[in-house]
């Protein structure tokens, strides 16, 4: 039985009867690059949260005798996805409206994210949904846009702090590319003093 849900309180809104097979994430890290004389200058001015991809299947409901096939539950899943996009697009044509997010939530992990929905395809094409003959099980990608102003990556006995970590841990990554690109090593001539090297070791 599924865990994971996807909506908005109050209104359109989906649980996943399975739960999803894998949720991915990457970072961009943001630059500014200043072509110079002497060389190139690159300023990391922050990461950027991309997009969150969903995959899964839907599987047979053996419960339920009239809503129970796998193509069936892809159906309802497709139904219900589009009233989410329809709630979140509405009045899309005025700029000073802005709809809120839908919440997708993943309580295993303790995952709360403020969501858009930017797709959902089959992986057996490009369409939302792909029937044929002998599909016993019907997948999904799903991909949604985070919120990164609410949205909240929270681990387990934390209260927040994790996306920010894990923006950090990205620009530390791209710096470490590029450290190792140039042969710069920090030492107490370089970089930002923090007490924790001793000037003339």
């Amino acid at each position: 039985m599924g865990t994971a849900t996807l909506g908005y309180p109050g209104g359109p809104s989906v649980a996943f009867r399975v739960d999803p097979d894998s949720m991915d994430w990457t970072w961009s890290v943001i630059t500014n690059v200043v072509e110079t004389i002497g060389g190139r200058v690159i300023q990391v001015l922050g990461a950027r949260l991309d997009d969150l991809t969903i995959q899964g299947s839907l599987g047979q409901d053996h419960a339920s005798a009239t809503s129970g096939e796998s193509w069936q539950q892809a159906e309802v899943f497709l139904a219900t996805v589009t009233q989410i996009m329809e709630r979140q697009s509405a009045d899309s044509n005025q700029q000073a409206l802005m709809h809120p997010p839908a919440v997708f939530s993943y309580p295993p992990k303790n995952w709360r994210w403020n969501v858009y929905v930017k797709s959902l395809i089959d992986p057996d094409g490009s369409n939302s949904v792909i029937l044929k003959p002998g599909k016993a099980n019907q997948r999904y990608v799903l991909t949604l846009f985070p919120v990164l102003e609410s949205a909240a990556l929270v681990p387990a006995g934390t209260v927040d702090g994790a996306l920010a970590q894990q923006s950090q841990q990205a620009v530390a990554a791209f710096m470490a590319r590029i450290s190792d690109g140039v042969g710069w090593k920090a030492n107490q001539y370089t970089g930002i003093y923090t007490g924790s090297l001793t000037p003339g070791a």
